[in-house]
């Protein structure tokens, strides 16, 4: 794999001025939500002090498109780094420059990080052990951080994350909230896209699934061909079938399947017990095979299907539904095809509807008459994220800790059970039904309060603490062994809040 360019010519790299923050985020190989929550730390805590962000990718390939993702945030900050696992946090910048980086720092924070994944992990604990100087870590929403004050050896206290019915226990970011309205006119621009005219009226659909679930999704291709001319602005453009699993009756096949996250937890217990196992992160099952539909099939049947999708509270209704066309953006769909073609967007519209029953006869089921249902496979600039949701219908797919947040801010509904953090989007949803998303903590101003408030330290350090030792105390009691005797594959799992 190819190294990271150790720093980045356009963005800050002189010495820090004094006061600054800095903020180390830890980007695993599964997407770029890390480098989100990341980003929306450094941007919380630039109102209070200057920022020193320090990205720590586990997988070389992530770097390209993520430092993409992150380019205007990162020339904005005092200092800016990124590093990947083959060069490693010493061989993106000297030792000594990092230390005093590390000391100098007015506070620290791991934002997010999970201990026990990366090879990151132990120059930076070594790092705050020779300095020893403390920091702050959090890690992904409702997730715990094991016995953090054990194996850091008291230097890391937790800030706990997530969406929460208890004001003590978590918080979210609010980011999307601070980002500034832009003009676009994002439905005139997918319509655009999609090779519609401008006077169509259009409902603009958010599906956002994780990119390694994308095979689960099943397509059948109608008309191999372009449909129509990419001139004016349109994207390349396919006739499609969306395959989609029934039962017996003709009904939608739902399964109770479990979540990749779940199928990924199982091999990291099966290999407690077989240190042959070797585990795989490929864990997606295609919705035929798994014999029940996958989220976006449930979002298109029921944008076709459901009155309770298309009576949302985005606008004034067409006199009919034959003056709707839906166009669903979804930008971890269709991607090999999109590389392939080189765009930055490619488009499907759905004709029909294969319905797969339990046997294997397979039925074309065209449209409801006078529907139209485009997909849009295209990524949607995070500085436009929020004038985006503000015009896309009421319901939403989401999955991963920002989206579901952004979504939640924004007053959208996401309305399909997700493949990743179930239990986060059902106390979301259980708060959205109480009325209570405007009083979920506020991580961004956890955060600022942390940095200026000794009285908020102290306590959240205390709570860490306290929390560290019941969830070891918890371990021991499940291994039966005291932490000196567990071993290796158990330290990995009790880091990761895998056990407890």
């Amino acid at each position: 794999p190819q190294a990271v360019p150790k720093l980045s010519p356009s963005c800050p790299q002189a010495d820090p001025p004094a006061g600054y923050i800095v903020v180390l985020t830890q980007v695993l190989p599964d997407g770029l939500g890390d480098l989100i929550f990341g980003e929306n730390a450094v941007h919380e805590l630039m109102d209070v002090a200057g920022v020193a962000w320090i990205r720590c990718y586990t997988n070389s390939d992530s770097v390209a498109a993520g430092e993409c993702l992150v380019e205007q945030t990162a020339c904005k900050i005092c200092f800016s780094l990124a590093c990947s696992d083959v060069d490693g946090l010493q061989g993106a910048i000297s030792s000594e420059r990092l230390e005093r980086l590390w000391a100098d720092a007015r506070e620290r924070f791991l934002a997010p990080w999970i201990f026990g994944l990366s090879t990151h992990e132990e120059p930076l604990l070594q790092l705050a052990q020779r300095t020893g100087y403390p920091f702050w870590a959090l890690t992904e929403y409702g997730r715990s951080m094991g016995n953090i004050h054990t194996y850091t050896g008291g230097l890391g206290s937790m800030i706990p994350t997530g969406w929460t019915l208890d004001p003590e226990q978590g918080g979210v970011f609010r980011s999307i909230l601070r980002a500034p309205l832009t003009e676009t006119n994002w439905k005139a621009a997918a319509a655009q896209l999609c090779g519609l005219p401008s006077s169509s009226s259009i409902r603009l659909w958010w599906f956002y699934s994780r990119k390694d679930d994308e095979k689960k999704h099943s397509f059948r291709v109608l008309s191999e061909d372009q449909c129509g001319s990419t001139a004016g602005g349109a994207a390349p453009r396919r006739k499609m079938a969306k395959v989609i699993p029934v039962d017996a009756a003709g009904n939608i096949a739902l399964v109770n399947e479990k979540t990749s996250g779940e199928k990924l937890a199982d091999q990291l217990f099966q290999a407690v017990g077989d240190p042959n196992f070797k585990p795989t992160a490929d864990v997606a099952c295609a919705e035929v095979a798994a014999g029940g539909a996958g989220q976006l099939s449930q979002f298109l049947w029921g944008i076709l299907l459901s009155p309770r999708f298309t009576e949302g509270h985005s606008g004034e209704r067409p006199h009919s539904e034959a003056e709707h066309i839906d166009i669903v953006v979804a930008p971890n769909v269709l991607t090999q095809w999109r590389e392939e073609t080189g765009a930055g967007c490619v488009v499907a519209e759905i004709t029909q509807l294969d319905l797969v029953h339990p046997a294997g006869r397979q039925k074309e089921s065209p449209l409801p008459a006078g529907r139209r249902l485009f997909l849009c496979s295209t990524k949607v600039p995070r500085s436009e994220m929020r004038r985006f949701l503000e015009q896309c219908e009421e319901h939403v797919f989401t999955t991963g800790d920002q989206s579901l947040a952004e979504a939640m801010f924004m007053g959208k509904l996401p309305c399909i059970k997700p493949d990743a953090k179930v239990q986060q989007w059902q106390i979301a949803l259980l708060a959205r039904s109480a009325g209570a998303v405007e009083a979920m903590p506020d991580l961004g101003q956890r955060l600022r309060k942390l940095v200026a408030d000794a009285e908020e330290r102290e306590a959240t350090r205390s709570s860490s603490k306290r929390r560290s030792a019941e969830i070891e105390a918890q371990i021991i009691a499940q291994l039966g062994v005291e932490p000196s005797l567990w071993t290796p594959t158990h330290q990995v799992l009790a880091r990761a809040g895998m056990l407890g």
